[in-house]
C-alpha cells in the first residue's frame, strides 16, 4: 500500500480508440459485403451485439437472435470463421485512420517513462491492435505485452485474458490499475481483482460501472480536462500515474479493511 504502481492494463476497443463504431461495425459490414451476405449490423443493432465480447462469439449471437435459420448451416460450413477472417483483414486496414482517445497517449507515455509495465487485455483480434498502434511510430515500442482473443478461450466478462496478462508480466492485481470502458470489461478487470478505471465510449454511455473507482469521460489533455462521474476524480482532469497511484492505494487499503471485517 505504498503506492508503487508497476503495471497498467487497458482494454482496447473503447478504451484506447472508437475503434467500435469507426473501425469494427464499417468492417464487419465489409466482410459481409465481400462474402456476398445480406446482412448488415447498423448501430443500434451494433450496440445491442456488444453485449456479447469476441467476433466469433458475436457473430453467433447474430445468427441466434435474428438469423436462426441460418446457424447450423454457418456453424457446419465454417461461415462464422471465415466472416470473422475477413472482418479482422478489413479492420486492419482502418485502424491506422482511427485516432487515439483523450490523453491516451499522454498516460502511455508518462507510464513508459517511469517503468510501468503496460498491456493491452482485449477480445480483439491482435492483427488489429498492432494495426491501430502504427500509427504513431513509437506506441508499439511502449506496450509491453498484447493479450488478445488468440489468448484465452474464454472472453471477458471472465478475467481470463487480464490473469493471462497478469502471469505473463509477473504482476499482482494489487499493483495494477486497469482501464475499461464497458461494463462486460470492468466485470472482468474486477473478477482479475483488479482496480478499474472506466472512460465512457460511444457505446457504452448508459452501462452499469458499479465496483469501478472511477468513471470519466476520457483519460483528459491539459487544453480539454475529463468530466468525472463516479468515483474518484483526477486533479485538474488528467488522469495521470499519481491518480492512478492513489486508486490503487485507496483499492488495497478497501480491500484489507474487508478482510479484516
Amino acid at each position: 500500500m505504498n503506492g508503487k504502481l508497476r503495471g497498467l492494463l487497458l482494454d482496447f476497443d473503447g478504451t484506447i480508440a472508437e475503434t467500435e463504431r469507426f473501425g469494427q461495425r464499417a468492417a464487419y459490414n465489409q466482410a459481409f459485403a465481400e462474402l456476398g451476405l445480406d446482412w448488415h449490423w447498423d448501430e443500434s443493432l451494433y450496440g445491442e451485439l456488444l453485449a456479447v465480447a469476441g467476433g466469433k462469439e458475436r457473430l453467433r449471437f447474430y445468427l441466434e437472435r435474428c438469423r436462426p435459420e441460418l446457424l447450423d448451416d454457418a456453424i457446419a460450413s465454417g461461415l462464422i470463421v471465415k466472416v470473422h477472417q475477413a472482418k479482422i483483414r478489413h479492420f486492419a486496414k482502418i485502424a491506422p485512420t482511427i485516432p487515439l482517445r483523450p490523453g491516451m497517449l499522454r498516460l502511455v507515455r508518462e507510464a513508459h517513462a517511469a517503468g510501468v509495465l503496460i498491456a493491452i487485455a482485449t477480445t480483439a483480434s491482435k492483427p488489429g491492435v498492432e494495426a491501430l498502434l502504427s500509427q504513431d511510430p513509437k506506441l508499439p515500442f511502449m506496450i509491453d505485452l498484447i493479450a488478445a482473443n488468440e489468448a484465452v478461450d474464454r472472453k471477458k466478462p471472465h478475467p481470463d485474458v487480464y490473469l493471462w496478462a497478469l502471469e505473463r508480466l509477473r504482476l499482482r492485481p494489487a499493483d495494477c490499475v486497469a482501464i475499461e470502458d464497458s461494463n462486460v470489461g470492468l466485470r472482468a478487470a474486477l473478477a482479475a481483482n483488479l482496480p478499474t478505471i472506466v472512460t465512457l465510449s460511444d457505446y457504452t454511455i448508459s452501462d452499469d460501472f458499479t465496483g469501478a473507482s472511477a468513471v470519466l469521460s476520457d483519460l483528459g489533455e491539459r487544453h480539454e480536462p475529463a468530466h468525472s462521474f463516479q468515483g474518484a476524480r483526477p486533479k485538474n482532469g488528467l488522469v495521470d500515474l499519481a491518480f492512478l497511484r492513489a486508486v490503487c492505494v485507496s483499492a488495497n487499503a478497501e480491500a484489507a479493511s474487508q478482510v479484516k471485517m
